[in-house]
């Protein structure tokens, strides 16, 4: 059977063959390959990136990329007409919503009575909300259509266990299951930590991984936040990973007096990120937009006491005690001051047992039902049992 899949993704076109930053990556398309036999992919394809560090190239040759543009939300004629003829003789449809991209799809994939699945990755009045004052413009009317589209959708999977539920319900079949796979993780992680825990001394380090050039990730807060507490004679640390310029936080830091406290430590491998969160002592996400955020996933895997926002699906994985208002800087100041070893020793206990809940193996066979369950209903579609 043949598959489309239609996002906003940008591919980096480089010498004749594309490359994803991570969200199409071979290993993330072969769950749709192992019920599909062909696979073509509408998104943008663009130019490398000067703050591209790490890339996977799309090597399943059973895969197709049809650009739609070279960076633009902006459609041509051209395009969309070959996105509708593309979908008209395909078997099926998945998009990741919200996407303007994944819309179109949807438009063609209703017109021809083509079987279609939305993933639901993240909420577009959060995204587009915390972005810039033309984000403020065109959030409502994402809003609206991004409702609109999952409601009526046939299938949908979302990424979170509640907050994307609530705000785009779907009147059809759905399941929710995270993008964010974990590997078996031994108890020897937990009993590491609980050392440390109590092995610490007076200064706490923080640590958030996120890009430092987007400012919704709300880096900015927590460097206020440290200011705040040394004020109080509170020292602490934080320590930035991600890719990006730190130009603007490290103003930030130095206009507040807390550069000296404040670590760029640029991008890190996969393979180093757990070493990094075993580091430190307390992870933090001050997102103002998220879906369900891989790195907070990891760090409660590595049984890291965390805090994060209220924005998107943190609440899902932290205690409420831990969860902090978006850009509410006295906030995020009580919670890290009011911390001890008792507090720490019983966040990393809960935080290790929520994370078996995003184990590899617990999520794939939830996601392959639900698949299997969608290609079946393709298959007959096909025959014309339906």
């Amino acid at each position: 059977m043949k598959l489309v899949f239609a996002h906003d993704h940008k591919l980096r076109l480089i010498d004749g063959k594309y490359y994803t930053v991570g969200g199409l990556r071979d290993s993330i398309t072969d769950r749709y390959m192992e019920y599909f036999d062909s696979l073509t992919i509408f998104c943008r394809a663009i130019e490398k990136q000067p703050y591209d560090t790490q890339l996977f190239e799309l090597k399943n040759p059973k895969i197709k990329v049809k650009p739609v543009s070279n960076g633009s939300l902006i459609l041509s004629q051209s395009a969309l007409r070959m996105m509708e003829e593309e979908i008209k003789n395909a078997d099926a449809l998945i998009v990741k919503l919200h996407s303007k991209i994944a819309e179109y799809a949807i438009k063609y994939a209703r017109k021809y009575k083509i079987p279609y699945l939305v993933e639901v990755v993240g909420c577009p009045w959060d995204a587009y909300w915390n972005h810039s004052i033309k984000g403020k413009i065109v959030a409502p009317m994402m809003t609206l259509s991004t409702k609109k589209e999952v409601k009526r959708a046939p299938y949908a999977v979302y990424v979170t266990k509640e907050f994307l539920e609530k705000r785009y319900p779907c009147d059809g079949k759905w399941i929710d299951c995270s993008d964010v796979e974990l590997q078996s993780v031994d108890e020897t992680v937990l009993s590491r930590r609980l050392e440390k825990i109590q092995r610490m001394g007076e200064q706490l380090t923080l640590g958030t991984l996120a890009q430092v050039d987007v400012r919704y990730k709300g880096q900015e807060y927590v460097i206020h936040a440290i200011a705040e507490l040394k004020k109080r004679g509170k020292i602490v640390k934080y320590k930035l990973a991600g890719s990006g310029s730190n130009q603007y936080l490290h103003d930030i830091a130095k206009k507040y007096g807390v550069d000296n406290q404040v670590e760029f430590c640029g991008v890190l491998s996969h393979d180093q990120v757990f070493g990094w969160l075993d580091d430190i002592d307390f992870y933090i996400q001050p997102s103002k937009q998220e879906g369900l955020p891989r790195s907070m996933v990891e760090a409660i895997s590595r049984a890291c006491p965390s805090a994060g926002s209220t924005a998107g699906g943190m609440r899902e994985l932290v205690s409420s005690d831990y969860i902090f208002h978006k850009a509410n800087v006295n906030e995020i100041v009580n919670l890290i001051d009011g911390l001890t070893k008792e507090k720490l020793t019983q966040e990393a206990c809960r935080n290790f047992k929520t994370a078996q809940n995003y184990k590899k193996e617990v999520l794939d066979a939830k996601r392959r039902t639900f698949y299997k369950n969608f290609a079946e209903r393709c298959w007959q579609h096909k025959q014309g049992e339906v």
